[in-house]
């Protein structure tokens, strides 16, 4: 058969270069997959540090010096960035261990136990609840939206009865205001792929700093640079943190009164564990408190094996994430805007192992994950509708059953002072 040169020409121009026949030729399946593995690899190292950069450039951080100019609604950006972008799971986490840690303060778990808000089956359900969805409220949220003011102000009103009767002191205030300054900076450094940088470290102490004093906490007297100031927020995480550890030193001790909330709260940590591994998470759990705070809830000493396989658990995740896993592709938000109608909001995902807030849906009721819950005994959206509330909230809902409805006068009275300052959004230095 004869082959013209035109079509021998045309048929070579359809076969691979030699180049990469030759390399498919002579690979094996193994260096294929080296080869993939490596160039994944390179690609989660390049993008996963890519968001944390853009936002340093955006905002114009990039050294120590430009700190001290950060406004209280960068700071938010920052922090909004770390709960739904970076580390959703582990500062979420963070918070809860952070307000557990505040029991460990007799004053603290004596009101909880007079109040039975914690230790109440019923009412400690909506309790830990309304905790979440107040401070997600100002904490995801600008500080220059009603959302955010409005959050604080309810806050504020539900502490002002206890602190004009003295039973919440404002030491009691400052230390549960350090766990969030530094809960989840120090969660970070010992369990995330990354440690906080300096923008977010700063962003955590001009944001907290800016929330207690919209909640009238004093620091003269108590923090060591109050008199002369600070002059940016990683001066006043600092100074917190040192006065936090020295307070804990007086105020943690082994007691009978802070061991009750403890004991109450670490089933609500395990609530979706199997009855058969309860006691062994529950160890893993008491590892992570550290001694002081163990020894203040007289918790015995956790079983070594649990405190190593968590630790272990813990650093595989740590590697995983940092060079195995893509970044987030979708931000983690727990909660809606506002109904245009009623005004009431809801959640995506709730604080606590109840739907409190959840409109029931198709899928949230009836999908696979509900079929899940309902084997497993828990509730779903659309459960028990005059307990959980699945409408949604308004401000006045938010805070023990006895006080909902109460306070509106008062919120409004303090929203004007906290748009006045937190509400600006500016420099607290």
């Amino acid at each position: 058969m004869n082959i013209s040169v035109a079509d021998a020409r045309a048929a070579a121009s359809v076969l691979p270069p030699q180049p990469l026949v030759a390399f498919f030729t002579l690979t094996t399946w193994k260096q294929l997959v080296l080869t993939g593995v490596l160039l994944y690899v390179g690609l989660c190292r390049a993008l996963r540090f890519r968001r944390e950069h853009a936002l340093r450039k955006r905002l114009g951080y990039l050294n120590r010096a430009s700190l001290a100019r950060m406004t209280v609604g960068e700071a938010q950006q920052v922090i909004d960035f770390l709960s739904t972008w970076e580390i959703p799971l582990l500062h979420f986490q963070a918070l809860q261990f952070g307000l557990f840690k505040t029991y460990g303060v007799e004053s603290i778990s004596r009101l909880l136990l007079a109040t039975g808000n914690l230790t109440d089956p019923v009412k400690s359900l909506k309790r830990f609840e309304d905790t979440g969805a107040l401070i997600g409220e100002f904490l995801i949220n600008p500080p220059t939206s009603e959302r955010a003011v409005r959050g604080i102000a309810r806050m504020n009103f539900l502490h002002s009865r206890y602190i004009k009767e003295g039973t919440i002191s404002n030491a009691d205030l400052l230390y549960t205001l350090s766990v969030f300054v530094t809960e989840p900076a120090r969660f970070a450094e010992l369990y995330e792929w990354r440690p906080f940088n300096e923008m977010e470290y700063c962003a955590s102490g001009v944001f907290w700093k800016a929330v207690g004093e919209a909640m009238g906490i004093e620091y003269k007297g108590y923090l060591t640079h109050a008199e002369r100031g600070w002059r940016d927020g990683i001066e006043f995480f600092d100074d917190i943190s040192a006065w936090a550890k020295s307070y804990e030193v007086g105020a943690m001790k082994p007691s009978v009164v802070s061991a009750k909330p403890a004991r109450t709260l670490i089933p609500m940590m395990t609530y979706w564990v199997p009855w058969f591994a309860k006691p062994f998470v529950t160890d893993a759990i008491i590892s992570l408190l550290g001694g002081r705070v163990r020894e203040a809830f007289m918790l015995p000493e956790p079983d070594v094996t649990a405190a190593a396989v968590m630790y272990s658990i813990l650093a595989v995740r740590r590697f995983v994430l940092r060079y195995l896993s893509l970044p987030r592709f979708f931000q983690l938000k727990r909660q809606y805007d506002p109904d245009p109608k009623t005004g009431r909001m809801t959640q995506r995902i709730p604080y606590g192992n109840y739907p409190f807030y959840i409109t029931p849906t198709v899928f949230n009721r009836w999908g696979p994950a509900a079929w899940a819950v309902w084997l497993y005994g828990g509730k779903v959206p659309g459960d028990n509708p005059g307990e959980f509330m699945p409408e949604g909230y308004l401000f006045s809902d938010l805070g023990p059953s006895n006080r909902i409805g109460l306070g509106v006068d008062e919120m409004e009275i303090d929203v004007k002072k906290i748009k006045a300052g937190f509400g600006q959004g500016g420099c607290p230095f």
